[in-house]
This record gives C-alpha cells, structure tokens and sequence, in this order.
C-alpha cells in the first residue's frame, strides 16, 4: 500500500509538471510598411488565435482601409491570413463571433473614406461574413444604413438562439450620434433593426437578456437602455454608479450579473474603475474598486476585462496614453483581481515604444492575451502602426520564450522622464514598501529615499543635468532600475 501511495503521488506531480510545462507564452508582432491595426482577438479550444482589424497606408489611419483577418498558431507563429479589399471603400471588422463547426462570423463595416464631422462617414454599411478556419467566405450579407445616416461606430455581440445582436451609432446632424440596434439570425438575414433619434445615444455594450429583453450601456452618459421584443427603448438614466465615463469591458457571471471596467473620473489620482453589479438596471449594493497612476493618462481598453474563472479577473489598458502616433513612451498595463476587485498584482509592458492596448482577454491555460498596436517612433521615419500580440502566463509573465521577448515588463515606472527638478515613482499593488537608489554616471550614489505604497516623489532640484542610473528594489523580489534624464 505504500508503495502503491508513493507511485500515485509521483504520477499526480508529473502530470501537474506536464501541464505547468504546457503553458506557452509568446510575443507576436505582425510588421509591414503598412499601418495593421486590431479591432478584436479570439482564442479557439485549441489555442489557435484569430485577430481581426484593419490595414490602412502609411498617413492613412482615417482614409481606405482593407479588412484584415490574421491567424495565429498556439505558439505563436504565423498561420496564415486575409485581407478583403473594398475598391474605394474603407472596410474594418470590428468584431470575430464563434460560430459551430469551426466557423466564425465577422462583423464590421464599409463606408466612404473621407472622415465626416462627427467622426463619421458617409454610405455606411454593416458587413458581415462567414468564414470557416482556413479563412475562407462561406456566406455574407451587407445592410446599408439609410440615405443621410453617417456611420460612427459599432460592436457585435451574440445573442440567444444563436442570433447576432449589433448595436452602435450614426449621425444625422453635425456630431450629435444616434443609437441604432439589428438582430440578425445566424443565417446572416435581417430579424428587425431600430434607429433612435430623440436624443443623443451611443452604444459600448450589448446583452440578451431574455428571449424579449436586451440590454444596451450608453458611452456618452451613465445610462443603461431595454428594448423590448418590438425594440421599444426604455432609458435608466444616471444607473451606471461611480461616475464611470465610458465602459470598456464587461464580463456577465450570470443572467443578471456582471463585472464592468471603464474610465473612471471622480478621484485625484485614479483613472480606472471596476465595479460588479447584481442587477441589470439597478446598481444598489455594488462592489467597487479604482486603480491609476498619478500624472500620467491610464485608458482602459476598448475590451478591458475578462476571465475564465472570476476569481482571477484581468483588466488592461494603457498607461501614459497619446494617440496612435503619439512619439512618447507608453505601457500596456494588466491588474488581476479576486472575484471582490481586490487587486493581486499589476504589471506594466512597454516603454519602449508607444503601446495601446485595444483588447484583454482571458486564455485557456488560466493566462492573458493582449491586443493592441505599437508604433515604434524610434525606429520608423514614417506614421506606421503594427499589430502586436502578448500572450502571458496566469502571473502576467513572458516564460519560456526560445528567444527573448522584445517588449519589457515592469512592476516599477518612473515619469516624468526626462525629468527637473522631481520625479515620481509608481510601484505595482503587490509591493508595499521599495528602495529607491539614483546613481550618477560614475557609479556614486546621489540619493536614496525609501517608497511606502503605490507612488512616491522624489526630489531632484539639487541634482545637475545629466544621465543618471536609477535602481527600486525590495525583499520581495521586486528589481528595477534603468536610466532617468535631468534635463
């Protein structure tokens, strides 16, 4: 019997080796002397990655675009991809829907290519497409908005039955949007659609609710809508809580639940905000948590939060935010909670080149995927962006990578920089108490000030211009150090 017992735990460790080995962590960057740019990334039971987007000229961003659609293999490599060209047309595919067989349904839109007031554009159409794995057209079907409506923006999400649900906006007159909302069967066709036009609308969340409810979050106010089987539109106003400005990440739990991220305005120092909500109307008895770095813009993502098990919550988006071809350092970043928002850990990625995250999602393996652009400013003469892809482990790590990864991750960030007469230091959740050291150029120390908690300043007014060496480290295993400038 005990010997039986030995055996048994040697067998249960080698399998639980084998399957921490199985985790696979890589760094995709998909780089041409075009603009590539994500709009949305799915992980299939396998591992395999879809990534949908657009594929614009350089200076292009706003102009023709070509629908992009690129596969990518559980380790990371290249598996193949197409691109959809609309002659004089702009063409995105906002959105890649799993569908049976091994098919998916990609939704996006066409338009005219000259940007509109309003950031809108002229002869919009929903576009939507049924490809199966190798990437081919199984079926498609296009419904143009009406005569005068300007495109703005939209999402896809799947509803009950199968069905697909697109909500979004248009605009009539000047800026002011208006919200829109179709449901299509899963066959592509037309079930009924709506148009809005009382008031400023926009849409940055859908929910089927019920086989006669569904459910919209308003981006431009705090509001929640239903629409009713006939989509008669019921508004909550002011029932979005904590002052969160848009939300960009929403995780249901349940048929009534849900776990929201969004841009957060209602504090000094903290610009992300996460609450879960037990009802879908009614934030009464919300649990609430904010996270940020002081004086520097965090964004969220456009899809922020997400799980497999809600008790390891990744929300991501950016720090030190410009635009796409902002020529400053910026840094993804991840926080992972517990399923009551209280925040593990956070990394930050980058630095190097001007990151922007577009959208988090959680991996099968109990990891992360990233989606999100980088512009690489130091290294390009021309406005070009690349799609770039991380894949981390459960910790929001790079490991076991056959080549180093470019991009380097940070529990630590020190801004501004260059610098005067200060600097300020943010030190990730899971480091209470850090060591700041600053070296001069001759390897003597010129400082050290210790850091309690998430961010310190630190003064810099009687050091001369130059190159200094910084170092922040503590007992718990946090080692950072790199170059700051006094200008």
């Amino acid at each position: 019997m005990r010997k039986f017992n030995i055996a048994t735990l040697y067998m249960i460790l080698a399998l639980q080796a084998q399957s921490f080995c199985q985790t696979t962590t890589f760094e995709y960057l998909l780089s041409t002397p075009q603009n590539e740019v994500v709009r949305d990334i799915y992980e299939t039971s396998d591992g395999s990655i879809y990534v949908t987007g657009f594929v614009t000229k350089p200076y292009g961003f706003w102009d023709k675009a070509n629908g992009i659609v690129v596969k990518i293999s559980n380790e990371g490599q290249f598996s193949d991809s197409v691109i959809f060209d609309y002659a004089n047309k702009r063409y995105s595919i906002k959105n890649i829907l799993p569908d049976s067989n091994n098919c998916f349904v990609l939704s996006g839109y066409s338009s005219d290519t000259i940007l509109q007031q309003g950031s809108s554009y002229e002869n919009g159409s929903i576009e939507l497409k049924k490809i199966n794995s190798s990437l081919e057209v199984l079926s498609k079907n296009t419904f143009a908005f009406p005569i005068g409506y300007r495109y703005q923006n939209m999402l896809s999400r799947r509803g009950k039955n199968n069905d697909i649900l697109v909500g979004g906006s248009v605009v009539l007159n000047y800026f002011v949007p208006n919200l829109f909302f179709y449901v299509l069967n899963n066959d592509l066709d037309s079930i009924k659609a709506s148009f809005y036009h009382d008031t400023m609308r926009t849409c940055y969340a859908i929910k089927q609710l019920s086989d006669t409810t569904y459910w919209i979050a308003d981006g431009s106010y705090p509001d929640y809508y239903t629409l009713d089987n006939s989509l008669q539109l019921t508004d909550y106003e002011y029932a979005m809580p904590h002052s969160i400005n848009e939300p960009l990440g929403i995780k249901w739990d349940t048929d009534t639940s849900f776990f929201l991220a969004g841009e957060w305005n209602d504090g000094p120092d903290d610009d992300i905000g996460f609450f879960k909500q037990f009802h879908p109307t009614d934030s009464t008895g919300n649990i609430f948590n904010t996270w940020g770095t002081l004086d520097t813009l965090d964004i969220p993502a456009a899809d922020a939060l997400d799980y497999k098990n809600k008790d390891s919550i990744f929300i991501g988006g950016t720090t030190n935010f410009g635009f796409y071809y902002f020529p400053t350092p910026s840094w993804y970043f991840i926080i992972q909670t517990d399923s009551n928002l209280n925040v593990r850990w956070e990394r930050f990625y980058g630095g190097d080149a001007h990151y922007i995250m577009w959208k988090i999602i959680a991996s099968n393996d109990g990891g992360c995927i990233i989606a999100g652009t980088r512009y690489d400013y130091q290294n390009v003469t021309e406005e070009e962006l690349d799609i770039h892809i991380l894949k981390l482990n459960s910790e929001g790590l790079l490991v076991g990578t056959p080549e180093g990864p470019t991009i380097e991750i940070h529990e630590a960030l020190v801004f501004p920089n260059p610098g005067t007469n200060y600097l300020k230091v943010r030190i990730a959740a899971q480091h209470k108490q850090s060591m700041f050291e600053l070296y001069d150029i001759n390897g003597r120390q010129v400082l050290t000030q210790q850091i309690f908690g998430k961010w310190g300043e630190v003064n810099t007014v009687f050091l001369t211009s130059g190159t200094y060496i910084y170092k922040i480290y503590n007992t718990e295993g946090l080692h950072e150090s790199g170059k700051w400038i006094k200008q």
